[in-house]
């Protein structure tokens, strides 16, 4: 089964069960057409789910290879060398593997949750509705479990999102429903799944991880890191980080502050230096490890782990010694804002709220679809943007926009002669830094002052990805897992809008599987 033909049909249950005529019916019948019009889609994500059960069967190979060079084989036997080679390897058949088609079908349902599957009220979602029971009963699947599609999906690469934005773009031309002459681009904020950060809160959740780390490397063989001065220094930084957080309001703040770091810092230093000193041992005995290779790479990974936090700490002691001792400004793409997402940064967008996370870049087009979204590391400045996102449209749309309209954060000359190199007609960068760009005939024509007026379309777009898909916040971290985060859920706002266009200028009747255009 690549793409299945009827997944919607009722099926038995004490009665002939239907799926229920729901939005969510709406949606999956709106990704079924979708995949079916593109079925190449599901032939790559079989292939990199392949890629994937490659990669484990080649560990539990080497396990096994391992594993009998420890053995003496029996009279006569001969023991054929394992095949480690993940690229060599043939996928025999086995237990049934999830299919594409339905880690597709997940993967999309994902987006349109806006939420991970571990969400409770998205699981309780999940198994209530008799929609996607009646859509697996014609599969002939139960529901997978919250963790196997979870894992499963987070095998699908970002380059697979992106050529579902792109088959999304080809059937929107096909059905005529946008012909992507107009593109409007903005930023936002998104919140990273991180707390609030202070330098004092930062050093005790470095220094907690990697004692707790360190105490539990007996599971994989080393040498444990357990020792009662870095615990007593770690209690003293605890109690001290209560302190700093407590002298909020109090008489004399900024005195008892410093005082209270310079203490918080003279621990931090100590528990560092046993901190380095127990890593060396511990990477020396992971050079001679000799356990199975699955389990190398598990402590290997525990490894990298304890030495990036340890490096980590030292660099936030670093920055906070600079920042409360020497009264230094410390710049903030340096500072370490996350324990959990190391990729995160500093946002501050006009009178908004600050937020600890990121600042997606997303292209409108004319009739309303998600055309492009990137994600730069940090608090990237829109105006670096803006050439990257016109090209990415226009490989993706296959055509390249005549009309543009951006607000002043993308002015600049070069992005200026950057769109009349491509052609563009209307080049529209609002505020006075777009005007001063722009001719004052160009400025006051009906063209300008239309694509001027539409700014408000963007920031209606922002509002209802974040209120309907919530786009606001991401549940994963990393750059490249908060990327397809946002891909998912942009993904799914172009399937529902799809249908609401459809919806507007036919009847629900009118609108059968016949009457949508198929790819070659």
């Amino acid at each position: 089964m690549i793409v299945p033909a009827a997944p919607f049909q009722p099926v038995p249950m004490l009665i002939l069960a239907s799926p229920l005529d729901s939005e969510l019916l709406v949606f999956l019948e709106g990704a079924h057409r979708l995949i079916e019009g593109c079925p190449s889609l599901v032939v790559r994500v079989e292939s990199e789910l392949d890629a994937h059960g490659r990669a484990k069967k080649a560990l539990r190979l080497a396990d096994a290879e391992w594993k009998a060079a420890r053995s003496l084989p029996l009279p006569g036997q001969v023991i054929p060398p394992a095949a480690v080679d993940a690229a060599q390897l043939r996928l025999l058949k086995g237990r049934p593997r999830t299919s594409g088609y339905v880690v597709l079908m997940a993967m999309l349902l994902r987006g349109y949750f806006g939420a991970g599957f571990k969400a409770s009220d998205v699981t309780t979602m999940m198994v209530e509705s008799i929609t996607l029971h009646v859509f697996l009963t014609n599969l002939d699947m139960t529901m997978p479990g919250r963790s196997t599609l979870t894992e499963l999906i987070n095998v699908v690469s970002n380059e697979t999102r992106c050529l579902i934005l792109d088959a999304q773009c080809a059937q929107a031309l096909r059905l005529g429903l946008d012909d992507f002459s107009t593109m409007l681009q903005d930023s936002t904020h998104v919140a990273g799944n991180t707390a609030w950060p202070t330098d004092s809160r930062t050093m005790v959740a470095l220094a907690t991880r990697a004692l707790r780390v360190g105490a539990s490397l007996a599971r994989v063989h080393l040498p444990v890191i357990r020792s009662h001065k870095a615990s007593g220094h770690l209690g003293a930084m605890v109690g001290l980080d209560r302190e700093i957080d407590m002298s909020k309001g109090k008489v004399d703040r900024t005195r008892l502050r410093r005082r209270r770091y310079e203490k918080l810092l003279w621990r931090a230093r100590r528990l560092l230096g046993i901190l380095r000193d127990e890593i060396v041992s511990v990477e020396a005995a992971l050079g001679s490890l000799d356990v199975r290779p699955s389990e190398q790479a598990v402590a290997a990974r525990a490894v990298a782990r304890l030495r990036a936090d340890i490096e980590a700490l030292a660099k936030v002691i670093s920055h906070c010694e600079a920042r409360i001792v020497d009264e230094t400004k410390v710049p903030m793409a340096e500072k370490i804002l996350s324990v959990s997402d190391p990729d995160v940064g500093f946002i501050a967008k006009g009178q908004r709220d600050p937020v600890i996370g990121y600042k997606p870049q997303i292209a409108r087009s004319g009739a309303g679809f998600i055309t492009g979204l990137l994600l730069p590391r940090g608090n990237a400045s829109d105006s670096g943007q803006l050439v990257p996102m016109v090209d990415e449209v226009a490989r993706r749309t296959g055509v390249v926009p005549s009309v543009l309209s951006v607000d002043d954060g993308y002015a600049s000359q070069a992005n200026m002669d950057a769109m009349k190199a491509r052609g563009m007609k209307v080049i529209s960068i609002n505020g006075s830094k777009g005007k001063a760009l722009t001719a004052r005939a160009d400025w006051t024509s009906d063209a300008y002052v239309e694509a001027r007026d539409m700014r408000s379309a963007v920031e209606s777009l922002m509002f209802t990805i974040k209120q309907g898909f919530n786009f606001g916040e991401v549940a994963r971290r990393g750059l490249d897992a908060v990327h397809g985060e946002l891909l998912e859920k942009a993904i799914a706002y172009n399937l529902c809008h799809a249908a609401r266009i459809v919806a507007r200028t036919a009847s629900p009747r009118a609108v059968d599987e016949d009457s949508i255009p198929r790819a070659a």
